[in-house]
Protein backbone atom coordinates (compact mmCIF):
# COMPACT_ATOMS: atom_id res chain seq x y z
CA UNK A 1 0.00 0.00 0.00
CA UNK A 2 2.87 2.21 0.74
CA UNK A 3 4.46 1.72 -2.62
CA UNK A 4 1.41 2.88 -4.02
CA UNK A 5 1.04 5.42 -2.46
CA UNK A 6 4.60 6.56 -2.86
CA UNK A 7 4.48 5.93 -6.82
CA UNK A 8 1.52 6.72 -7.67
CA UNK A 9 0.57 9.61 -5.44
CA UNK A 10 4.07 11.11 -5.08
CA UNK A 11 4.82 11.32 -9.26
CA UNK A 12 0.92 12.89 -9.54
CA UNK A 13 1.52 15.82 -6.33
CA UNK A 14 4.64 16.23 -8.38
CA UNK A 15 4.17 16.60 -11.73
CA UNK A 16 1.13 18.70 -10.33
CA UNK A 17 3.52 21.04 -8.20
CA UNK A 18 6.00 21.80 -11.39
CA UNK A 19 2.61 22.36 -13.71
CA UNK A 20 1.39 25.04 -11.17
CA UNK A 21 4.91 27.16 -11.00
CA UNK A 22 5.20 26.64 -14.80
CA UNK A 23 1.79 28.59 -14.64
CA UNK A 24 2.44 30.52 -12.55
CA UNK A 25 5.96 32.11 -13.43
CA UNK A 26 7.49 31.09 -10.40
CA UNK A 27 11.06 31.29 -11.62
CA UNK A 28 10.71 34.58 -13.87
CA UNK A 29 9.49 36.52 -10.37
CA UNK A 30 10.96 39.26 -9.65
CA UNK A 31 8.33 40.52 -7.13
CA UNK A 32 7.98 37.51 -5.26
CA UNK A 33 11.13 36.53 -4.09
CA UNK A 34 9.74 33.67 -1.89
CA UNK A 35 8.30 32.01 -5.19
CA UNK A 36 11.16 32.27 -6.58
CA UNK A 37 13.38 30.52 -3.66
CA UNK A 38 11.25 27.62 -3.79
CA UNK A 39 10.98 27.16 -8.03
CA UNK A 40 15.16 27.03 -7.30
CA UNK A 41 14.75 24.51 -4.62
CA UNK A 42 12.05 22.67 -6.69
CA UNK A 43 14.88 22.36 -9.36
CA UNK A 44 17.99 21.37 -7.06
CA UNK A 45 15.63 18.54 -5.41
CA UNK A 46 15.20 17.49 -9.08
CA UNK A 47 18.86 17.21 -9.95
CA UNK A 48 19.11 15.25 -6.96
CA UNK A 49 16.57 12.45 -7.47
CA UNK A 50 17.73 12.16 -11.11
CA UNK A 51 21.33 11.78 -9.93
CA UNK A 52 20.48 9.41 -7.07
CA UNK A 53 18.12 7.40 -9.30
CA UNK A 54 21.08 7.28 -12.04
CA UNK A 55 23.44 5.72 -8.74
CA UNK A 56 20.44 3.43 -7.38
CA UNK A 57 20.17 1.95 -11.24
CA UNK A 58 23.86 1.32 -11.05
CA UNK A 59 23.48 -0.37 -7.75
CA UNK A 60 20.33 -2.63 -9.27
CA UNK A 61 22.15 -3.59 -12.31
CA UNK A 62 25.07 -4.85 -9.54
CA UNK A 63 23.28 -6.41 -7.06
CA UNK A 64 19.94 -6.93 -8.58
CA UNK A 65 17.92 -5.73 -5.70
CA UNK A 66 15.53 -2.76 -5.45
CA UNK A 67 14.64 -0.86 -9.23
CA UNK A 68 13.98 2.35 -8.04
CA UNK A 69 14.52 4.59 -5.19
CA UNK A 70 10.93 4.36 -3.27
CA UNK A 71 11.68 0.36 -3.35
CA UNK A 72 15.36 1.02 -1.86
CA UNK A 73 13.58 3.30 0.86
CA UNK A 74 10.51 1.02 1.67
CA UNK A 75 12.85 -1.69 1.23
CA UNK A 76 10.41 -3.43 -1.13
CA UNK A 77 11.39 -6.42 -3.42
CA UNK A 78 9.98 -8.28 -5.63
CA UNK A 79 10.30 -12.26 -4.49
CA UNK A 80 8.70 -15.16 -5.69
CA UNK A 81 5.51 -16.81 -3.91
CA UNK A 82 7.17 -20.37 -3.82
CA UNK A 83 11.10 -20.22 -4.60
CA UNK A 84 11.03 -23.61 -5.01
CA UNK A 85 8.13 -24.38 -7.56
CA UNK A 86 9.56 -25.59 -10.73
CA UNK A 87 8.83 -23.59 -13.50
CA UNK A 88 8.64 -24.77 -16.91
CA UNK A 89 9.67 -22.10 -19.66
CA UNK A 90 7.99 -22.58 -23.35
CA UNK A 91 9.66 -21.48 -26.31
CA UNK A 92 7.68 -22.37 -28.72
CA UNK A 93 6.15 -19.13 -29.55
CA UNK A 94 8.81 -17.35 -29.10
CA UNK A 95 10.60 -19.60 -31.70
CA UNK A 96 8.00 -19.81 -34.38
CA UNK A 97 7.99 -15.69 -33.84
CA UNK A 98 11.50 -15.77 -34.62
CA UNK A 99 11.42 -18.46 -37.48
CA UNK A 100 8.43 -15.87 -39.23
CA UNK A 101 10.56 -13.09 -38.60
CA UNK A 102 13.75 -13.98 -40.62
CA UNK A 103 11.22 -15.66 -43.41
CA UNK A 104 9.74 -12.60 -43.86
CA UNK A 105 12.82 -10.51 -43.84
CA UNK A 106 14.23 -12.71 -46.28
CA UNK A 107 10.93 -12.62 -48.66
CA UNK A 108 11.07 -8.86 -48.42
CA UNK A 109 15.04 -9.35 -49.58
CA UNK A 110 14.67 -11.45 -52.32
CA UNK A 111 11.16 -10.22 -53.99
CA UNK A 112 12.21 -6.98 -55.29
CA UNK A 113 15.11 -9.20 -57.24
CA UNK A 114 12.92 -11.61 -59.13
CA UNK A 115 11.43 -10.84 -62.78
CA UNK A 116 8.28 -12.68 -63.09
CA UNK A 117 9.43 -13.72 -67.10
CA UNK A 118 12.35 -14.84 -65.68
CA UNK A 119 10.06 -17.45 -62.72
CA UNK A 120 8.09 -18.16 -65.36
CA UNK A 121 10.48 -19.47 -67.85
CA UNK A 122 12.80 -21.41 -65.00
CA UNK A 123 9.49 -23.28 -63.67
CA UNK A 124 8.05 -23.54 -67.07
CA UNK A 125 9.70 -26.93 -68.03
CA UNK A 126 8.57 -28.28 -64.56
CA UNK A 127 5.12 -27.64 -64.58
CA UNK A 128 4.80 -28.48 -68.52
CA UNK A 129 6.15 -30.21 -71.37
CA UNK A 130 6.94 -28.30 -74.16
CA UNK A 131 4.92 -30.32 -76.53
CA UNK A 132 1.86 -29.41 -74.86
CA UNK A 133 2.17 -25.76 -76.20
CA UNK A 134 -0.04 -26.07 -78.93
CA UNK A 135 -2.46 -26.74 -77.09
CA UNK A 136 -2.85 -23.54 -75.72
CA UNK A 137 -5.34 -20.91 -76.61
CA UNK A 138 -3.03 -18.86 -79.13
CA UNK A 139 -5.79 -16.60 -79.25
CA UNK A 140 -5.07 -14.65 -75.78
CA UNK A 141 -1.49 -12.73 -75.23
CA UNK A 142 0.45 -14.95 -72.73
CA UNK A 143 1.33 -11.86 -70.59
CA UNK A 144 -1.62 -9.36 -70.23
CA UNK A 145 -3.91 -12.58 -71.03
CA UNK A 146 -6.46 -10.49 -73.52
CA UNK A 147 -6.71 -10.61 -76.90
CA UNK A 148 -4.17 -8.74 -78.84
CA UNK A 149 -5.64 -5.63 -80.61
CA UNK A 150 -2.42 -5.00 -82.43
CA UNK A 151 -0.57 -8.74 -82.91
CA UNK A 152 2.38 -9.51 -82.68
CA UNK A 153 4.77 -12.92 -83.18
CA UNK A 154 7.90 -13.53 -80.98
CA UNK A 155 10.46 -15.16 -82.87
CA UNK A 156 11.16 -18.12 -83.92
CA UNK A 157 8.64 -19.57 -81.81
CA UNK A 158 5.84 -17.46 -83.86
CA UNK A 159 3.32 -17.52 -80.22
CA UNK A 160 1.11 -14.19 -80.53
CA UNK A 161 1.80 -11.29 -77.92
CA UNK A 162 0.48 -7.34 -77.81
CA UNK A 163 2.81 -5.22 -79.33
CA UNK A 164 3.25 -3.46 -76.55
CA UNK A 165 3.42 -6.42 -74.20
CA UNK A 166 6.35 -7.56 -76.58
CA UNK A 167 8.35 -4.81 -77.26
CA UNK A 168 8.19 -3.87 -73.31
CA UNK A 169 9.54 -7.09 -72.49
CA UNK A 170 12.06 -7.65 -75.10
CA UNK A 171 13.53 -4.30 -73.71
CA UNK A 172 13.80 -4.77 -69.82
CA UNK A 173 15.53 -8.50 -70.64
CA UNK A 174 17.36 -9.03 -74.00
CA UNK A 175 17.59 -13.10 -73.19
CA UNK A 176 13.68 -13.01 -73.22
CA UNK A 177 12.27 -16.16 -73.34
CA UNK A 178 8.76 -17.06 -74.95
CA UNK A 179 6.23 -17.17 -72.06
CA UNK A 180 4.57 -20.08 -73.87
CA UNK A 181 7.26 -22.39 -74.60
CA UNK A 182 10.47 -20.61 -73.22
CA UNK A 183 12.42 -20.55 -76.33
CA UNK A 184 14.34 -17.46 -76.30
CA UNK A 185 13.09 -14.36 -78.25
CA UNK A 186 15.64 -13.15 -80.98
CA UNK A 187 12.65 -11.23 -83.22
CA UNK A 188 9.16 -9.84 -83.32
CA UNK A 189 7.07 -9.80 -86.60
CA UNK A 190 4.08 -8.19 -87.19
CA UNK A 191 1.19 -11.22 -87.42
CA UNK A 192 0.61 -11.41 -91.35
CA UNK A 193 3.75 -9.53 -91.95
CA UNK A 194 6.76 -10.07 -93.09
CA UNK A 195 8.18 -7.33 -91.69
CA UNK A 196 11.13 -8.19 -89.03
CA UNK A 197 11.35 -6.34 -85.65
CA UNK A 198 14.85 -6.75 -83.98
CA UNK A 199 14.55 -7.26 -80.01
CA UNK A 200 17.88 -5.33 -79.99
CA UNK A 201 16.89 -2.46 -81.74
CA UNK A 202 15.30 0.27 -79.70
Amino acid sequence: MWYCIAAVGGQYIWARLQSFSAFRRWGDSEQRPLARRVWGLMQRIEGLYKAASFGNLLLFLYTGRYRNLIERALRARLVYESPNMNRAVSFEYMNRQLVWNEFSEMLLLLLPLLNSSTVKSVLHPFSKNKSSSSTEDDSTCPICRASPTTPYLALPCQHRYCYYCLRTRCAAAPSFRCSRCSEPVVAMQRHGSIVEHKTHNQ
